[in-house]
């Protein structure tokens, strides 16, 4: 494998208001009730080989120990505080007090290999007209074990055109990219409202282009499906309307597709709860097939049987008949 350029670093970045020179990259972490998680994040920002860096960490209303074990990395990272609003706005907040170049997202249980911020950092820097680059993500569950990757998630291109990216989803976790500052600031921030990293990238792209580092540099962890995917049902409505509201017809197939494939993820979630025996969550799902899928009478006789008492397979050995 090639070795990695060296970063670019010149004299004449812009001085901070006391005096010193401002970091190449500001790395954003918030954190929400993390404090398990957080200083592995952290590790791995520490072991990167690229050194020209701040970190804020945004604690956005942690209940557990998260201010605790912050406060142990004092002199290494910069904490901000406020009270519960979501990750949108932590990590907006982030932003605001830091001063890099670039910026880098991180989620408190995710995890960076020690090249991330030097490849990504080299790119940005060779490439004026790339607005944001990113890496591959391999995927684990909670106890550390394999999933796979999130490659599905970029598969009609490595550099889709915008033309492409309002025609099929299109996506990358946080995570996994580097944009510049001038962009996320033209960007308005993430949104607040709905799914923030699908419509962000949407505008960046409106900025300039994206550039692919092939390796898997990012290590996500992956929560449950339910109740994760139903919790974020009312930002997914959002972004659709935001999408109509930006783009407007030539975003119609896009917002298409998203309807069908939360539907199907929808349905996939209500199997397997059924199997399970809990008949009550899997009516919450199946309700949003429904919402998005209205026409079909098949899915409304699925939610209907969910009032039909459940037979749970009785285990070996159990006594039971």
């Amino acid at each position: 494998m090639e070795k990695p350029k060296s970063v670019r670093i010149t004299d004449d970045r812009p001085m901070a208001e006391n005096g010193t020179r401002t970091p190449r990259v500001s790395v954003i972490i918030a954190v929400y009730n993390g404090a398990r998680s957080i200083p592995r994040a952290l590790a791995s920002v520490f072991a990167q080989s690229f050194s020209d860096y701040e970190v804020v960490v945004v604690d956005d209303g942690s209940t557990d120990d998260t201010a605790a074990v912050l406060a142990g990395y004092q002199d290494r990272i910069r904490v901000i505080k406020q009270p519960n609003r979501g990750q949108s706005t932590a990590r907006n907040a982030g932003v605001l007090a830091s001063s890099g170049e670039y910026l880098a997202f991180l989620d408190d249980d995710d995890e960076w290999m020690e090249q991330k911020l030097a490849r990504s950092a080299s790119v940005l820097d060779e490439d004026p007209a790339c607005a944001l680059v990113y890496t591959r993500t391999l995927t684990f569950d909670r106890e550390g074990r394999s999933i796979g990757t999130l490659d599905g998630q970029t598969r009609i291109s490595e550099s889709p055109t915008m033309k492409q990216m309002l025609e099929q989803p299109w996506n990358v976790v946080p995570s996994a990219f580097v944009v510049r500052r001038d962009v996320f600031n033209r960007c308005g921030g993430f949104s607040v409202t709905g799914c923030e990293d699908r419509y962000f990238l949407l505008q960046a792209r409106e900025h300039g282009s994206f550039r692919c580092i092939r390796e898997p540099l990012v290590r996500k962890t992956e929560h449950p499906l339910y109740p994760t995917w139903l919790q974020r049902e009312t930002r997914f409505v959002r972004y659709l309307s935001l999408l109509r509201e930006r783009y407007g017809a030539s975003a119609d197939n896009l917002i298409t597709i998203h309807r069908s494939n939360r539907a199907d993820l929808f349905k996939r979630i209500a199997r397997d709860l059924i199997k399970e025996g809990r008949s009550r969550d899997a009516r919450r799902c199946l309700a949003r097939v429904i919402y998005h899928q209205p026409t079909s009478l098949r899915n409304y006789r699925k939610y209907l049987k969910t009032f039909l008492p459940s037979r749970v397979p009785s285990r070996q050995g159990d006594g039971e008949a």
